[in-house]
């Protein structure tokens, strides 16, 4: 039995018949009590009290006085943001534990609902004082904060900001808040709720292979390297892969790398023994997407399409196929960003490879789809002509990555005939920047693709054909050169005609490459029989046919027949052919030879 309630402590307001008042207006709640209930600003916290989660005891790459001097520099509060599975929830534990003694209250509250962030202010006045009822409890604890500065709260995952923005305007100068969230609001919506916004990116490559080397045990550096890459260097997929490594022997990180290209899937989901199924890559997400997909129907198609091309600095243009107007692309890579789940800048859109992994995986009948999309939007974004369009070349040199990314997510399965010619385009233009060995990689690949799905007849099989010859040519790998030109030479004679531009290109090429190994009469005859059938059909001034005729002046040059290779440079720098310079190089050369001679 408990005796009778004795006095109300000074400076305590006696209510009765009321489980919640307000006294005052606006976002200031003041002293409120129930009777027999001490007043908020009478209680004072016990010494070093806390409510502190676990920290994990390795932690790795990330500075605690860069947060500690945003929180010093006047700022109420910071908003660490971020991508999902960054680390914001360990740098805040942390943090809170590393500077506990700074404050005379450290409360945790896992904020990611509203009714969460009520039981969380319930839970501190339990702590400190009991009350009759929840909503006194929520109260008391408001009045509490309010009443005692110094204090440091956290705020953990915050979903949703309109669940705790009443609360941040309320106790706003009198202790510190730390917010996490993966909602990235913008800075002068951060600075509206007294918060500085940090954003949280991933480590970098050393503290990623330091972090799995202390979980695991595993010194092997190169494994730890390569997997970090592949983990995109995020925290997470970092802690979840050294526990599955840990818990399976003789895997390595070699073998968990080889599990992520071969059932992603699986090891997406696997938390490893005696982890949370929530502490996933393949679960972080989840809220976020489900997220978007209620605010955007566009967002969500943007971020299906983004999932099979690079991770980053996809020009954001790119993307417009997507959208009726750039505003409604704009609005969609808004939604995304403020859901961290891309990042954006300087015209560019970013997006976390596992982020991307995690979107394919859960794609499920709309994976064709989207991939279908993604090469679409490639197809319109490159260049037409990548060997002599020059101001296209910077575009090649920003979607190159994209393409390759999107080929290798296809896979040969999957691949169309879209992507087969975004491939033969690409290649061409790898030619053109010197990488002949990445060309011809490129280029036979294609040439596979085609002939399984078009046939050996079909044009673009026989362009493609011709394309690996002249990269053959240039690698020096003429013999195979030659086999391949008179393959597609004769393709192009049986499908388009002795006398289509392309026909006769081969045949120009195919002498080239006569001369390349000696053959000289073979070379001369038929840049000869070329450069008449070009004339014929193109007219004298053609610049194809002015091209015939600068080869063939080679020729002569290289039989031996000085004069008529003087005659034909003459003609080609009469006309103004776009290689000049590389003519009267020749020119110049051939009559100081003829000079040496008298």
């Amino acid at each position: 039995m408990t005796g009778p309630a004795g006095p109300p402590p000074p400076g305590a307001v006696t209510v009765t018949g009321s489980a919640n008042v307000q006294v005052g207006s606006g976002n200031v709640h003041n002293v409120i009590t129930l009777a027999g209930v001490p007043a908020p600003a009478t209680v004072d916290a016990p010494a070093g009290l806390d409510n502190l989660p676990l920290a994990s005891a390795v932690f790795e790459g990330r500075d605690l006085a860069v947060l500690a001097a945003v929180l010093d520099s006047g700022a109420g509060g910071a908003a660490l943001h971020g991508l999902g599975g960054v680390g914001k929830t360990e740098l805040a534990v942390h943090y809170a534990r590393r500077f506990r003694d700074r404050h005379n209250l450290v409360w945790w509250i896992t904020a990611d609902t509203g009714t969460n962030v009520q039981l969380g202010l319930a839970a501190l006045t339990a702590r400190l004082q009991p009350a009759s009822t929840l909503t006194d409890a929520q109260s008391w604890a408001l009045g509490w904060l309010q009443t005692h500065p110094g204090w440091l709260l956290v705020l953990d995952n915050v979903e949703d900001v309109a669940d705790v923005e009443q609360l941040l305007g309320q106790v706003a100068g009198r202790g510190r808040v730390v917010v996490t969230t993966r909602r990235n609001l913008g800075t002068a919506r951060w600075a509206r709720l007294g918060l500085a916004p940090v954003r949280l990116g991933v480590l970098d490559r050393a503290a990623s292979v330091r972090l799995l080397h202390r979980l695991t045990g595993s010194d092997d550096g190169e494994g730890a390297d390569r997997l970090a890459a592949a983990l995109g260097d995020l925290p997470l997929a970092l802690e979840q892969a050294a526990a599955y490594v840990s818990q399976h022997d003789g895997l390595g990180f070699t073998g968990y790398h080889r599990l992520l290209t071969t059932r992603f899937g699986l090891v997406a989901a696997d938390p490893g023994e005696g982890s949370s199924a929530q502490r996933t890559v393949a679960s972080v997400w989840q809220a976020s997407m489900a997220a978007v997909a209620g605010r955007s129907a566009a967002a969500v198609r943007v971020l299906r399409v983004l999932a099979w091309l690079g991770p980053d600095a996809l020009p954001e243009d790119v993307l417009s196929p997507l959208a009726d107007d750039p505003v409604t692309l704009g609005d969609a890579l808004a939604v995304l960003a403020s859901f961290s789940l891309v990042t954006r800048g300087a015209g560019e859109v970013n997006v976390h490879r596992l982020v991307q992994g995690v979107v394919r995986e859960e794609a499920g009948a709309d994976a064709a789809t989207a991939m279908t999309l993604a090469v679409v939007v490639m197809r319109a974004a490159v260049p037409e002509t990548p060997m002599t369009d020059v101001a296209g070349w910077p575009r090649w040199n920003q979607l190159l990555p994209h393409i390759d990314a999107l080929t290798q997510h296809a896979g040969p399965g999957r691949v169309t005939v879209d992507l087969m010619d975004v491939n033969d385009r690409a290649a061409a233009y790898r030619q053109t920047q010197g990488q002949v060995a990445a060309a011809i990689d490129q280029f036979e690949q294609v040439l596979t693709d085609r002939q399984r799905v078009l046939g050996d007849h079909h044009p673009d099989t026989l362009t493609t054909s011709h394309h690996l010859a002249w990269a053959y040519h240039a690698a020096g790998r003429t013999p195979e050169a030659i086999n391949l030109y008179d393959k597609a030479l004769t393709g192009y004679r049986q499908v388009l005609g002795d006398h289509h531009p392309n026909t006769l290109t081969a045949r120009d090429n195919l002498a080239a490459a006569y001369l390349a190994v000696g053959r000289i009469t073979e070379a001369v005859d038929l840049h000869g029989q070329v450069l008449t059938d070009r004339q014929r059909v193109l007219g004298d001034h053609h610049p194809d046919t002015l091209t015939s005729r600068d080869y063939l002046a080679g020729a002569y040059h290289a039989a031996g027949r000085e004069a008529e290779a003087i005659n034909l440079y003459e003609q080609v720098l009469g006309d103004h052919h776009p290689d000049t310079q590389t003519t009267a190089t020749e020119l110049r050369s051939i009559r100081n030879k003829d000079r040496r001679r008298t």
